[in-house]
């Protein structure tokens, strides 16, 4: 059967803006020939919903998990590990660099939780998973531990996260708590192995950690499933940002991308391949899902929080590309599947994420998911400075300068330029601000006795959720740093 393609090119096009010639003659014949005898509408719906005729053979079920999350074949796949891996070559250099960056804490008592407060939470991972709904203990959530804890690595702590790993595994402390919706027990969990996962690479020839917490570690990665476990079945996985079902958000949103870095630096530190492979695979999968603007739908589809989400995207593809240079890949020239290369993706945020003008990404704003029934998604209509955000649906973009620091890895080579613009200091102080002028935007407070937005030069120095301060990573793998 001969397939109009410029016909139907524009016959998708009014259901998928987004899509192109380009697009469209990736589609599997299947879908063309079904478009020409039953319509577009009804052939789209048949595709989404049968994972064998999707392009990347991605399942659209929340509630199984399937062998693999994508049907990609690339280079990434060809990886292998290396006997003696490490996360950071010249560690004492790593030390020596971190040891100039102070007052890495931001301020207020979230940011600065007692100890005995952090451990009890910490042991008692099952009662307190689940902040996201108001689960804490004396006002402190597990999410303002694990941070406590990352920060207590970083100031030299290295004791206290040996005790907690070792009682971890000993008594099977981190089990996934397989909760219904919205998923925050799970979310919390993610973000927990993510962090327990990066600072075991990052430590395990630093600190003496039994083998039973190697063993505990590669049995708690094994075994998570990235999956929902409610809602019915009825939510989704995020093929496609324009179908009409409930999505299951973790499935492309933020813990998407916890999970990914916990695989890739849980299988290299543990010599694992499975665990490796589950990341490669989750990270070809975030890959599927950006249109050939290079907008990553899932997160630009958050109404009023879109912009909120979309900044990380600099930040998690640059730590990803650290990790994958210790086995000699190089992450910015990998091409993905809409035809863009890594760093081409990252451009784009840095270009527009900052802009006042948002229009490239209206088509997903106006569909407001995931915001709490907030309808205010038109004040990103309005230029930065003038946005309004209802209290819990903060959808300002981090402050540039963070975002800089924390994507040193892309901006060094590719964007040196944005230093200057948006700020950076090669030695964290907390303060520091670029030739353009953000005062405006970020004069404010954001969070009742959080002062982290109270002055436009003032950021935090972590950005994600994630074990790494990879600004001193990079820096200490071969790079120079302060000129030397």
């Amino acid at each position: 059967m001969n397939i109009n393609l410029k016909h139907n090119e524009k016959i998708i096009h009014e259901l998928h803006p987004e899509s192109s010639l380009l697009f469209l003659k990736k589609l599997p014949l299947t879908l063309l020939i079904s478009i020409s005898l039953i319509g577009t509408s009804q052939a789209l719906t048949f595709f989404n919903n049968n994972s064998n005729n999707d392009l990347y053979g991605r399942t659209l079920s929340s509630t199984g998990i399937p062998d693999k999350w994508t049907n990609l074949e690339s280079p990434l796949v060809d990886i292998n590990i290396p006997k003696d891996w490490k996360l950071i070559n010249d560690y004492n250099k790593y030390r020596e660099i971190t040891s100039r960056n102070e007052n890495i804490r931001m301020t207020g008592p979230l940011n600065n939780p007692s100890k005995s407060d952090c451990m009890h939470i910490l042991n008692n991972f099952q009662r307190y998973s689940g902040g996201n709904i108001g689960v804490n203990f004396n006002g402190i959530t597990l999410k303002d531990c694990l941070f406590d804890l990352r920060a207590r690595l970083y100031e030299g702590d290295q004791n206290y996260v040996l005790k907690l790993f070792e009682r971890w595994a000993a008594e099977d402390g981190l089990t996934q708590p397989k909760d219904m919706e919205p998923g925050s027990k799970d979310y919390d969990y993610f973000r927990t192995i993510s962090m327990v996962s990066g600072i075991y690479a990052q430590e395990k020839d630093h600190i003496k950690f039994s083998n039973t917490v190697k063993v505990w570690l590669a049995d708690v990665l094994l075994n998570t499933q990235f999956r929902s476990f409610g809602g019915g079945g009825f939510r989704k996985r995020c093929l496609d940002p324009y179908l009409k079902p409930q999505i299951w958000g973790n499935d492309c949103s933020t813990p998407r991308f916890i999970y990914t870095e916990a695989m890739l630096v849980g299988g290299l530190a543990l010599n694992n391949k499975e665990i490796f492979d589950e990341g490669i695979d989750s990270l070809q999968y975030i890959t599927t899902l950006f249109d050939d603007k290079n907008i990553y739908s899932p997160w630009a589809t958050r109404g009023i929080r879109a912009m909120g989400y979309h900044n990380q995207i600099p930040t998690w593809f640059s730590h990803f590309a650290v990790i994958l240079d210790t086995v000699g890949y190089d992450l910015m020239e990998h091409e993905m599947p809409n035809g863009s290369k890594v760093h081409e993706v990252i451009k784009f945020s840095f270009d527009h994420v900052w802009e006042d003008d948002l229009s490239l990404f209206w088509p997903y704003i106006k569909m407001d998911r995931g915001t709490n029934f907030d309808k205010t998604y038109r004040e990103l209509l309005k230029p930065l400075s003038e946005r309004i955000y209802s209290p819990g649906n903060n959808g300002h973009p981090a402050k540039p300068q963070k975002v800089v620091r924390s994507s040193i890895r892309y901006v060094e080579k590719y964007q040196p330029e944005l230093k200057e613009e948006f700020g950076y200091e090669e030695i964290y102080t907390r303060f520091v601000s670029g030739t353009r002028d953000f005062s405006d935007a970020y004069s404010y407070h954001s969070t009742p006795g959080d002062c982290s937005y109270c002055r436009a030069d003032e950021y935090g120095m972590y950005h994600v959720d994630s074990a790494f301060d990879m600004h001193s990573i990079y820096k200490a793998s071969g790079k120079v740093f302060l000129t030397e």
